[in-house]
């Protein structure tokens, strides 16, 4: 819990220096770019210094063909961000990615999509959501 706590810290601070790179660049698709560029790299150094074994092959024969579109989720993702960030600020921005994600995420649990153990809805997760959204709607006005 500490970890996601931590690593949902960074997006903000990552989209934020995202949308910089965008204005910079005049370019927010190429400023997403660099960001899987960066990425992709950084990546590369870790597997080779951690040895990793390369399943590449055995992935593209056996895995599901939705499991290959989480780069295409990836990329929108992060170009939307790149975009929202200089028109709605980071918290508006933000909040509402988290509400969408969510909202998306009760009908995974609810369901078990994708392999996730199965949640299922009630209202306390509801009122949750609603919480959250709430919550937009006030940074929103303020």
């Amino acid at each position: 819990m500490l970890l996601a706590l931590a690593v949902g810290c960074l997006l903000p601070i990552q989209a934020s220096i995202n949308a910089k790179l965008g204005a910079f660049l005049k370019a927010p698709l190429m400023a997403a770019l660099v960001n899987f560029m960066v990425g992709s790299f950084i990546l590369l150094l870790v597997i080779l210094g951690t040895r990793t074994p390369n399943n590449l092959l055995l992935a593209v024969k056996e895995a599901p063909i939705y499991a290959w579109i989480g780069g295409l989720m990836g990329c929108i993702y992060v170009s939307s961000i790149i975009f929202l960030i200089p028109r709605l600020g980071a918290a508006l921005s933000f909040g509402l990615i988290v509400c969408g994600q969510l909202v998306f995420s009760l009908i995974l649990d609810h369901f078990g999509m994708f392999g996730v153990p199965v949640q299922p809805i009630n209202w306390g997760r509801i009122a949750g959501v609603l919480l959250i959204l709430v919550g937009v709607l006030v940074i929103q006005k303020f």
